[in-house]
């Protein structure tokens, strides 16, 4: 198998798409590095994997995201492949969020996996070769409603991960970026709106572009996706057809309009319930 032994760093392991993107690399018989704060749940995975590594790690801090990567290569003397799957996510009105919420959501979503992919391209360059995969959100071109620190930083690190593209082109390191659109993982996001679930923008009643952009996939898809996406490198990946059509109509402003303000007036009806 192409990716047996293969030293591969997941970031946000300990549950949803990190998780199963961490046993579908253990399935492929990759060396797995499970990064997250919750070290009980990481050591419950990597039970079930054949060669496991858990790091517990608080993305926010810079230098435990540095001990994360030199860690890595200190343990199995190489790192093939990193998986920047960690993310934060805030719901509030856009005139409720504060200053501690869009740094919380940039420092997890954005500085972390700059601050990774710097200390791996350390360890790539060495060996001529290497992988990052950002798991990236098509949200921002859509303007998606109460999520803004998340769709915000999520939209800088797009912009991250394509100025790296351009930068390190040709130098035999890829970079990824994947947009897995809506997986229903069973997550519950932070939230200054009440308990909120995870389709709490989605209806019925929507439109059938609406319901198409949003339409659920699960968590081992998205696995699957990345290991095609870590097989077969590209610049970018959908989770599927609906994404890809999603991100294309977010450029035409009345649709994506239509689409956004759907999802808003769902969230407003269910949160009156």
């Amino acid at each position: 198998m192409k990716l047996r032994d293969k030293v591969v760093i997941v970031t946000g392991a300990s549950a949803g798409i990190g998780e199963a993107v961490a046993l579908a690399f253990g399935r492929e018989g990759a060396k797995v590095v499970l990064v997250s704060r919750r070290k009980e749940k990481l050591e419950a995975i990597a039970s079930r994997l054949e060669d496991a590594f858990v790091i517990e790690a608080d993305l926010n801090d810079p230098s435990t995201v540095v001990r994360m990567i030199d860690e890595t290569v200190e343990r199995y003397s190489r790192l093939d492949i990193l998986i920047n799957n960690a993310a934060c996510i805030i719901v509030a009105p856009s005139e409720e969020v504060q200053t501690e919420d869009l740094l919380k959501a940039f420092h997890t979503n954005l500085v972390a996996p700059v601050v990774a992919a710097q200390c791996a391209m350390k360890y790539f360059r060495k060996q001529s070769k290497g992988h990052i995969i950002n798991i990236g959100s098509p949200g921002f071109m859509m303007g998606i409603p109460f999520y803004s620190p998340y769709v915000c930083s999520k939209a800088a690190l797009s912009a991250w991960t394509r100025t790296i593209q351009a930068e390190w082109a040709g130098t035999g390191i890829h970079i990824s970026e994947y947009f897995p659109g809506y997986i229903k993982t069973g997550s519950r996001p932070e939230s200054r709106m009440g308990e909120v679930h995870q389709d709490f923008l989605i209806s019925e009643k929507q439109n059938f572009l609406t319901r198409v952009f949003v339409r659920p996939k699960t968590a081992e898809s998205v696995a699957n996706d990345i290991i095609t996406l870590a097989l077969k490198p590209r610049l970018l990946m959908h989770s599927g057809a609906g994404v890809k059509i999603g991100t294309f109509i977010s450029n035409f402003p009345s649709f994506r309009l239509s689409i956004a303000r759907q999802m808003a007036d769902t969230a407003r009806m269910k949160m009156k319930k």
